[in-house]
């Protein structure tokens, strides 16, 4: 009566106890139920005692199974319940079916994986324990869990899980040191330390006794040390290419200091057309040539807001120098001023020199350091238009396109 007239909530109320007193016939009824919500039936299903020498298999588990297979159920809850009856009922032999269940679901994280740790280690399941831990990317405790157990080979398996490369080798170092106290024979060693891809022979010799004979690995110890020597020969080779390439640059440093330029007598300003002679100028070394105040009107038209400043303020310093040393050279001399205090005018002058000449170095490199012509301003000019569009609003268009 209930599988043709019932309805969810009728199911929901009297399931407890039909779990209880014919748990086949109710499961195959729950299964034919399209419209019931699993989790509710959870209470109903908890109500199940399962006797495996007379009930045959488990109805709560084969009704879970149903849901998440066929039905698609993506809740938690189901999933959390299912995964306790699994490991309830899963022996240490045998965990296909929970590790079947642990790896097929746990990329979506439709379980809890901390809930699942703690009952797998509940109840003893060592595959699944070390599964949920490189789940959880507790690597370190799933391969020490896989080391306790004897499974080398499970420990090999998630020692290459971690994206750590550092990681990877510290748990095969872990795993080496393992087969090594296990006094297990060199050849075993070896094979791990090449199946490993990360470990030489030099990591694992710490490990060894000190008494140990190395006949069984002499072979890839000279392998090792040849390695070493190719190394060694080619830092060799590159430290001696950067010392070349270090002496090519102090060359060609020292070679600036004599660089010079031949200079038409008609040479004349890139900028303003003007002789170049009447003031002082800059000679690039692709032979464009500018006054010096017309090269920094236009670096300051170009540059950002922080290279303009720093400009003005090194004019400024040089102008206050430049003003200083005159008034120290014009200052007349004290009648009986000792020559001491001479030597001290010399002196303030000669610092104020030294100043000069710093703030005249910096100025340079902010203004002469590329040709505007030749040089990444030019390049950012690109995009700037050959017109300015206010001048061309001022002006009317007759003015503007005259011959």
């Amino acid at each position: 009566v209930l599988g043709h007239y019932g309805t969810p909530e009728m199911f929901y109320k009297y399931s407890p106890a039909l779990m209880s007193a014919e748990p086949a016939e109710l499961v195959e009824i729950l299964m034919r139920q399209p419209n019931l919500t699993p989790n509710k039936l959870i209470p109903a299903l908890m109500r199940y005692q399962y006797d495996a020498a007379t009930s045959g298999s488990n109805q709560a588990i084969r009704y879970l199974r149903f849901c998440i297979h066929k039905q698609n159920c993506r809740d938690p809850v189901v999933y959390n319940y299912y995964l306790t009856l699994l490991v309830r009922e899963t022996t240490s032999e045998d965990e296909s079916e929970l590790m079947s269940f642990l790896t097929t679901y746990g990329t979506d994280m439709l379980y809890d994986p901390d809930y699942a740790l703690r009952m797998c280690k509940r109840f003893s399941r060592i595959q699944s324990c070390i599964h949920l831990y490189s789940l959880l990317k507790l690597y370190e405790d799933a391969v020490d869990l896989a080391l306790k157990q004897g499974d080398i080979e499970l420990a090999q398996i998630h020692a290459e899980r971690p994206d750590d490369d550092k990681l990877c080798k510290r748990l095969w170092l872990k795993i080496a040191q393992h087969v090594i106290n296990a006094k297990k024979p060199a050849s075993e060693v070896m094979e791990l330390v090449r199946r490993s891809n990360r470990l030489g022979i030099e990591d694992i010799l710490p490990f060894f006794p000190d008494f140990t004979r190395v006949d069984d690995f002499k072979d890839d110890i000279c392998v090792a040390l040849e390695d070493y020597e190719a190394q060694i020969q080619d830092l060799r080779g590159e430290m001696d290419e950067a010392t070349r390439t270090a002496e090519s640059m102090q060359r060609d440093m020292a070679s600036l200091k004599n660089r010079f330029a031949i200079l038409n007598v008609e040479e004349t300003c890139q900028a303003c057309t003007q002789p170049l002679w009447l003031r002082q100028f800059y000679v690039f070394p692709c032979q464009h040539s500018f006054h010096a105040d017309c090269l920094t009107r236009r670096v300051v038209g170009t540059c950002n807001r922080v290279q303009r400043r720093r400009i003005h303020e090194l004019q400024s310093q040089s102008v206050e120098i430049a003003k200083q040393r005159r008034q120290l050279r014009l200052t007349p001399l004290v009648a009986g001023k000792t020559k001491a205090g001479a030597g001290g005018v010399k002196e303030n002058d000669e610092q104020l020199e030294q100043q000069l000449r710093k703030v005249r170095q910096q100025l340079d490199t902010l203004v002469a350091g590329e040709c505007v012509l030749c040089g990444e301003a030019m390049i950012k000019s690109i995009a700037e238009p050959f017109i300015d569009l206010e001048e061309a609003a001022a002006a009317s268009t007759e003015d503007e396109w005259t011959i």
